[in-house]
């Protein structure tokens, strides 16, 4: 799949312009663009940059900022890859393999799709995704 599949550091910071990767994650994503990727990500991550817009960077928790992250994804700020059952067993794999990476479970389930899918490039802001050892070649931009 020609993707960049942006994981929920760049969501976060995508949207949220006093994200201290607010830049590096435009540029990253207009590099994927100029490549002929197109932009893609999963409902997990996108439930988790909800969450974290919500509980830590809106004042008071207010859901307004969150927000924006579903209506982006609704908008079709992103092609949404949903994750097979195969994915589910993939993502456990990786993290049995990877005990000594601290992945999370959106992490490992989000390379699963990328390796399954054939996905070309995942865009993070976690630097210990580049240890993971998958089946197939993935590029990932460090923001």
């Amino acid at each position: 799949m020609r993707a960049a599949l942006l994981d929920t550091g760049p969501v976060v910071a995508l949207l949220h312009d006093k994200d201290v990767h607010h830049e590096s994650t435009i540029e990253a994503i207009k590099g994927s663009v100029r490549g002929g990727r197109a932009l893609a990500t999963t409902w997990e991550v996108v439930g988790e940059a909800f969450t974290l817009i919500r509980m830590r960077i809106a004042p008071r928790r207010q859901p307004t900022p969150a927000m924006a992250v579903l209506q982006w994804a609704e908008d079709g700020g992103a092609i949404i890859a949903a994750p097979e059952d195969a994915d589910q067993r993939r993502a456990i794999e990786l993290l049995r393999a990877h005990v000594d990476i601290p992945l999370s479970y959106v992490d490992s389930l989000v390379l699963a799709i990328c390796e399954r899918l054939g996905v070309e490039e995942l865009v993070t802001v976690d630097g210990h995704l580049r240890a993971v050892h998958l089946d197939r070649t993935l590029i990932v931009t460090i923001v």
